[in-house]
């Protein structure tokens, strides 16, 4: 008589909206973390993104075991619809941990894990919108509808904090139950800064950031023109991790404030260390954010913060930053002022960044949580999950 033998059941680990910015770092880590760990009785899968710095991982896994989705719109919704689905019934995958992202296509028979850093689908009311072309608005409406529908479909959502918690509930549709916090923990890259504060101008501001539209760097040329305005010329310096032709409009025929900027471009998520290395001050100007690396970052390095003054960065940071209203240019630049006049309690808000991080744990921590649940819906503890 022929044996008949269990497939073993597969995890698919899906990285494929990670593209850019601070989640590559945190997908990275996650990736080192996953492959450090015996994961018995199962078969893991990756699907990665088809260009950006992920989808040239090593992975540590075989070629069959590894996937790559395209980035076109409309060859990605094909290829969810067609080759995701025959891979997924090929391999045995009982259960689809997307880091973050709005969760793929599934059957029944697969329970979806679906981790959320989506500000943008629960802040109708932020600021955000009303400096957003209406076409770019609408498009970005539909895309965000499209996400709320997907997550939908996950059988659980974790967020990050209590207020991203009570927002995609409120905002989505998802019953609090469904959604749960797990805070995320800070990058293995990066470690104390190495450089004193307080130090000789100028004083450098970091903004290790892209120029997508909620991230406000366009704001900076007018605020440089304030603080020179102010009397700070020579004295300051902004950081930032893009390229000079993102704010090359508004730098135009300021060349007094354009020389106060020092364009890096893309940092890979290996080679932030240098930054953090050269900055006295991380500034996150944002409207939207989950749980931003800056803030995580700025805590290890023992660098001060320069943050907006909303709920997701008071909920975050407490006592850890200075807030200030990121389309308010005198705000910020009064903000800064006060960091190049001495005016700031520095020691007391690296102290208390400290303390914040020490609460996160680790990667190894967060991983072995992650790890126990995912083990447990392969199991069919579905409570657990």
């Amino acid at each position: 008589m022929r044996r008949v033998t269990k497939a073993i059941p597969g995890i698919l680990f899906d990285f494929s909206g990670i593209r850019t910015g601070g989640g590559v770092q945190l997908a990275l880590n996650f990736l080192d973390s996953v492959f450090s760990r015996e994961w018995p009785g199962v078969r893991l899968f990756v699907l990665l993104p088809d260009s950006g710095e992920l989808a040239r991982y090593p992975l540590k896994i075989p070629a069959s075991h590894q996937l790559r989705c395209p980035s076109a719109l409309l060859h990605r919704a094909w290829f969810e619809r067609t080759t995701l689905q025959s891979f997924i019934r090929a391999n045995g995958i009982v259960v689809i941990k997307t880091l973050f992202g709005a969760g793929l296509p599934h059957g029944r028979d697969v329970t979806s894990v679906v981790g959320v850093a989506y500000p943008i689908i629960c802040y109708p009311e932020s600021p955000y919108w009303r400096y957003l072309p209406w076409r770019a608005a609408m498009r970005q409406r539909i895309k965000n509808a499209v996400r709320r529908r997907r997550l939908l479909a996950a059988d659980r959502v974790l967020v990050e904090t209590p207020v991203m918690q009570r927002r995609i509930s409120a905002h989505c549709g998802l019953a609090m139950a469904r959604v749960a916090v797990m805070p995320p923990a800070p990058s293995d890259y990066l470690r104390a800064s190495s450089r004193e504060y307080p130090v000789a101008a100028p004083l450098t501001f970091l903004f290790l950031s892209g120029a997508s539209p909620h991230k406000n760097l366009w704001r900076l040329p007018a605020v440089a023109n304030y603080l020179i305005a102010a009397g700070a010329t020579g004295c300051f310096r902004f950081l930032i991790s893009c390229e000079r032709g993102a704010l090359a409009r508004e730098l135009n025929e300021h060349a007094l404030a354009a020389a106060h900027f020092d364009f890096r471009g893309a940092v890979a998520s290996r080679d932030i260390q240098t930054l953090y290395d050269e900055a006295h001050v991380m500034v996150n100007l944002s409207d939207l954010e989950s749980f931003s690396n800056n803030y995580m970052e700025a805590w290890k390095a023992r660098v001060p913060l320069l943050v907006s003054d909303r709920d997701f960065a008071r909920g975050i940071c407490g006592e850890s930053a200075v807030y200030c209203e990121p389309h308010d240019v005198e705000q910020v630049a009064t903000r800064m002022l006060a960091f190049l006049r001495g005016e700031v309690d520095v020691h007391r808000l690296v102290s208390n960044g400290a303390a914040r991080l020490r609460q996160l744990g680790n990667q190894d921590r967060r991983m072995d949580h992650i790890r126990a649940l995912l083990l447990s819906c392969v199991a069919g503890g579905d409570a657990a999950c």
